[in-house]
Formats: C-alpha cells, sequence, structure tokens
C-alpha cells in the first residue's frame, strides 16, 4: 500500500509537471488584495470526491489529483468548517504556498447568540489566527441563509433576517479590531429561497456594502434528482441573484455543478462556458463542487462531462493558473 501511494505521488507530479501546473510565486495568478484577479474568472473547486475526511496529506492528494484531471493548478481550493473549528489550518498553509486562493466555508449557528456578544472571544480567537496567517483568505460565514436546511437559517428560527446581518457585521467588526484586514468576506445566499416569501429573499440578508468584498451565489443543476427543480441552464439558476449585485461587487459562483440525471451534463458545462463569456462578465469566481454526494456532482462522472470541463478548466477566459 506504502508502494502504491508512493507511485501515485509520483505519477500525478509529472502529470501536472507535464501540464504547466507548477507551484512557483512567479506562477501566481495576479489579483488585487480582495483577491479579485486582474484578468478573467479565478477557477476554484471543493475537491472531495468520495466525501471522506482522511487528513492533511490525503486532502493535498485530492486536490494534486483534481488538478492532474483538469489539466491546471486550481486558483481556489475551498473548505468546510463547523462553527467551534479552528481555523486556518496546515491545508490553507499549503493551498498559500502553492498559489492556491484558500477559502473557509464557515458555518454559522444560533444568530441570536452571535449578535448578542455571546460568542465574541471564539471569533477574536478566529480573527488573530486569519491576521496571522497573513495573506489574503476567503472566508464564507453562514452560507446558503436563505434556505431551510442549516441551523443558523432564520427560516427555522425567527424569520427575521435582520439577525443574520447584525451577525455578520459584529463578526466583521470584531475581526476588523483584531487587525485581520486579510479575511476577505463572501456573501452567498443560495439562488433560489426556501420558503420563498417575501422575508425571505436574499437581498433582506444583505449586510451592506462596506461588510462584503464579494457577493457569492450557491446553485445547482438538480434534473431528475429533484423533480421540483428539473433541469435548468447555468444561466437560468444564477442570473436573478446575479442582476441584483454585478454592478455593485464583483461576483463568485460559489457553488455549483450538474447531476448526470435528466439531461446531458456535458452540454450544460459547455452552456456554463458560453454564458460565462457572453453574460456574465462580473462573474471573477468559479467554484466547482467536485464530490458524489446527493448526486454524483463529479467533473468526471462521465468521459463528456470531463472533457467539457477541461475545455473550460482551459480556456484563456479564466484566470491564468
Amino acid at each position: 500500500m506504502l508502494l502504491h501511494h508512493a507511485l501515485l505521488s509520483v505519477t500525478l507530479a509529472v502529470v501536472l509537471s507535464l501540464a504547466g501546473v507548477t507551484a512557483t510565486a512567479a506562477a501566481c495568478p495576479k489579483t488585487s488584495s480582495k483577491l479579485v484577479p486582474n484578468a478573467g474568472p479565478l477557477l476554484g473547486a471543493y475537491v472531495n470526491p468520495d466525501e471522506s475526511w482522511r487528513g492533511l496529506e490525503d486532502d493535498k492528494q485530492k486536490v494534486r489529483g483534481f488538478e492532474a484531471l483538469i489539466g491546471r493548478r486550481l486558483g481556489i481550493d475551498m473548505h468546510y468548517y463547523r462553527w467551534e473549528d479552528a481555523f486556518p489550518t496546515a491545508l490553507e498553509e499549503w493551498d498559500a504556498a502553492e498559489c492556491r486562493a484558500p477559502m473557509v466555508a464557515w458555518a454559522g449557528t444560533d444568530l441570536a447568540a452571535i449578535a448578542r456578544g455571546d460568542h465574541d472571544a471564539q471569533i477574536r480567537a478566529r480573527a488573530r489566527a486569519v491576521k496571522r496567517f497573513a495573506r489574503p483568505i476567503f472566508i464564507r460565514w453562514a452560507y446558503e441563509m436563505n434556505g431551510d436546511w442549516w441551523n443558523w437559517a432564520t427560516a427555522n428560527t425567527s424569520r427575521d433576517p435582520s439577525t443574520f446581518v447584525a451577525a455578520w457585521r459584529r463578526i466583521h467588526r470584531l475581526f476588523r479590531s483584531t487587525g485581520a484586514s486579510n479575511a476577505v468576506w463572501v456573501w452567498s445566499p443560495n439562488e433560489a429561497s426556501f420558503p420563498n416569501e417575501p422575508w425571505n429573499q436574499p437581498e433582506s440578508y444583505y449586510p451592506g456594502d462596506d461588510v462584503v468584498d464579494w457577493v457569492g451565489i450557491d446553485g445547482y443543476n438538480w434534473g431528475a434528482v429533484n423533480a421540483s427543480s428539473g433541469w435548468r441552464t447555468f444561466a437560468d439558476i444564477f442570473r436573478p441573484v446575479y442582476t441584483k449585485y454585478a454592478g455593485r461587487k464583483p461576483i463568485m459562483v460559489a457553488e455549483t455543478a450538474s447531476t448526470e440525471a435528466g439531461g446531458d451534463k456535458a452540454a450544460w458545462i459547455n452552456t456554463l462556458h458560453r454564458s460565462l463569456a457572453e453574460e456574465f462578465p462580473a462573474v471573477r469566481a468559479l467554484i466547482w463542487f467536485h464530490s458524489h454526494k446527493e448526486t454524483d456532482w463529479r467533473v468526471d462522472s462521465s468521459p463528456a462531462a470531463l472533457e467539457a470541463f477541461r475545455n473550460l478548466a482551459l480556456d484563456p477566459l479564466l484566470a491564468a493558473p
């Protein structure tokens, strides 16, 4: 087994080298202090194809394997953390050393408790750790707040989005007062609200231009996996929220993927590819959810889907790897 892992590591290193995926500072994408690329959207991913967690080296191997699969280095590597977890970790250090911008998808918790100040000590501890990290790092806190599947969703508690706004602004204020100016804040609603009621629309949760650096949008093509959603194009999914914020902030497609069930996934990716160029110029980052979870979201769920994604990944339209 050790020999197998050693051979795999060597193979990945060779493939990445041949593909031009190197980790030199000179090759890092050129971005602003808020990680907005100078040209083209950054390509990122959450890479966990089997939804397992086996430690740092396994995480590294998954990312390197994904980069070998698509033929380029990622511009953003996204990791999920619970509310109580410490970050940044060695994984974010490794990403930064290899020219990937790390993104922490940080879960929420009781919003009223945050707004009251009950969690200030923990928030300051996270802020001090981010300050020590000393490089820009995306923080995507309490994502999909307008859904009903997370415990921080106001649909499950107060049904009052102002509580989310107060909690966000308190966290941001504590980071700022601690000197963690390298935190890059990504506000990330789901593209559709559950329940779909006036009080629960994404704009009700927007905490203000002064405390948001990027607007992220989460959205998936569920196809036949979810009959109530059905097969939807990239533009159908992302246009409504995009239209509201494209003139105000850089836009991040913070989570997306397509199923194979109910349509042509390769064609869906090809349409996404065209849409980025023709309809969504304010999208400055695209994050693919590379996992077999509710369905097979992975880019290599079929040979045709992988070919389509490789064509996207290697297009000069995207920020240089």
